[in-house]
């Protein structure tokens, strides 16, 4: 190193002091110019441990986690007594933790009950200290699928930096409470608070991109959820780069590549999904991330079952080391490996692998557990799985109730993937429950709604196509729609010669109207023959249109 920049370095390195090391990254997003330079030399780390600290926090946030870790080990290598002395002490901790949530591996009890000193600290002390501890135990209480505790943590993180004026370090916590609107089943909430964070983060001009880019990320998977595929992978598009090259903490880049799979499964099919997940485990695989690389896994089993790859399936699920018959249960386990995601995908394996008894075993505590965390995302995801179960063990009526009982769990939210994406068997037991068929007692309105509306996309739009923001009137089921309206035919006789019910047909002609700028039967029937789609005698206009009944 030249005595030039040897000086450059120790006033980059004092200045960085002054400004109180990582504390100046939560009002400023760091300068890759000035921070992806290598370490300072040995001599260096011990004068300058507050800037070393800095360092490495900034370094993992512009993605580059292993310089930071190395930056980190060195100093403590040279520092030892950074780990005793109060001041520096309280940094290394939290800079440390702050690398763990990057990297992706779990806080250990030691490391929270050190962070809870921290952020339970007398306010007359280091207030950005405090709010970063509070902004750590969010992150570590909802890997443990502690929500209520995250909630706390993140909004009293958020105050202590607003009140200190750190707006960039204030806005990361709408991530976190976004994640926890999500998971409590509150959509639209999630949606709302990742749009603000978009808002405010564009207000604040240069600096900002990373962290909008994580907005979009997140919000990519609300679109996702809501069955809004087009928006979803819109905003996947504009920031996974980013989250990938930059700021982006372990469950970012878990959501960024969990949704960019889910969306090439909807599209391609399994080719597509293990093409995306082949990039995934690479990013995994150069930030060092086994946690990423598990749930990647997930996401594999989950493919291969749901195109009925079950020896595959089984084949993945060794090799992440899942024992389908010895599930751990122990509840301070990884909440967002287990819970989250796990579970899910074992139970659903064993249903397509015809052992419906053995699902059913495992759903019980699972649900119990999902239901005392209020993770109701995961609830609802669960009793679709378990609806399937009853029906292949032919229980029709508990089959059509745990199917109705997911759907009033996110009462007016618009979560429709996580139902749709299970396939034609939960179609049919969705068909059964809206015709009254099997059932302990008869649908709401509010239900018949939700599942009319699902039956609806599924007998016009669960097929694969380059853009499904236009469905397209050549689609073999529209088409049939449209002669059977020729032919002068009832709501009631369509739904008999299709196989739906009348409230299918009524979405499904709703559609249609729509898509040819309609509002009769006369009308589309007219207009459909004008466009070349269907031919039509002189019978049912000569007369008028049948009835809609």
């Amino acid at each position: 190193m030249t005595s030039e920049s040897t000086e450059n370095n120790l006033f980059d390195d004092a200045l960085l002091t002054r400004r109180g090391g990582w504390r100046f990254f939560m009002h400023h997003h760091p300068d890759a110019s000035k921070l992806t330079q290598p370490g300072p030399e040995s001599e260096h780390l011990s004068r300058f441990p507050t800037a070393t600290l800095g360092r490495a926090f900034a370094l993992a946030k512009l993605g580059k986690v292993a310089e930071a870790r190395w930056l980190m080990d060195r100093l403590l290598i040279e520092l030892p007594a950074a780990k005793t002395d109060d001041e520096i002490g309280t940094d290394v901790t939290l800079v440390n933790a702050h690398l763990c949530i990057y990297e992706g591996t779990p806080l250990l009890e030691g490391e929270i009950v050190k962070l809870a000193a921290i952020a339970n600290a007398s306010p007359d002390t280091d207030d950005m200290a405090r709010a970063l501890g509070c902004n750590l135990l969010a992150t570590a209480a909802m890997n443990y699928g502690d929500f209520d505790g995250a909630q706390r943590h993140a909004d009293r993180a958020a105050e202590i930096f607003r009140s200190a004026r750190a707006d960039y370090g204030s806005l990361h916590l709408h991530a976190h409470l976004g994640q926890i609107r999500l998971v409590r089943g509150d959509l639209m909430g999630a949606s709302d608070q990742y749009k603000q964070m978009e808002s405010i983060l564009s207000r604040l001009g240069d600096g900002t991109s990373s962290l909008i880019a994580v907005g979009q990320v997140l919000r990519s998977e609300a679109a996702y959820q809501m069955n809004d595929l087009p928006l979803a992978e819109k905003l996947l598009e504009q920031s996974i780069d980013r989250v990938e090259q930059g700021d982006g903490w372990f469950e970012i880049l878990a959501t960024a590549h969990r949704v960019r799979t889910r969306l090439a499964y909807a599209r391609g099919g399994l080719p597509a999904a293990l093409t995306a997940l082949a990039r995934a485990e690479a990013v995994a695989e150069e930030r060092r991330m086994p946690r990423l690389a598990y749930l990647m896994g997930i996401e594999r089993v989950r493919a291969l079952s749901l195109s009925d790859e079950i020896d595959g399936a089984a084949a993945e699920m060794r090799r992440i080391g899942i024992d389908r018959d010895n599930i751990n249960w122990d509840e301070t386990e990884d909440w967002a490996l287990w819970q989250g995601t796990t579970f899910v995908a074992v139970a659903r394996w064993l249903v397509r692998a015809r052992r419906s008894r053995q699902a059913l075993e495992l759903l019980d505590p699972a649900e119990d557990l999902a239901i005392r965390g209020g993770q109701l995302l995961s609830l609802a995801c669960l009793r679709v799985i378990r609806a399937t179960a009853y029906w292949r063990l032919n229980a029709r009526i508990e089959a059509t109730s745990a199917l109705l009982s997911a759907v009033r769990l996110l009462w007016g939210q618009p979560f429709v993937r996580f139902i749709l994406e299970e396939g034609a068997e939960t179609r049919t037991i969705c068909q059964a429950a809206l015709d009254g068929d099997h059932v302990a007692s008869r649908p709401t309105t509010e239900q018949r709604r939700r599942l009319s509306e699902l039956v609806h996309y599924w007998v016009t739009d669960d097929a694969p196509r380059s853009d499904r923001r236009t469905a397209r009137m050549t689609d073999p089921d529209r088409l049939r729609y449209l002669e059977l309206l020729a032919l002068g035919l009832s709501n009631k006789e369509i739904g008999r010669t299709m196989g739906v019910s009348v409230d299918t047909v009524k979405y499904h002609l709703k559609g249609i109207y729509r898509q040819l700028k309609v509002s009769s039967r006369t009308q589309a029937i007219l207009q459909a023959s004008e466009l070349g789609l269907i031919e039509i005698g002189p019978g049912p206009l000569a007369s008028g249109p049948a009835s809609t009944q």
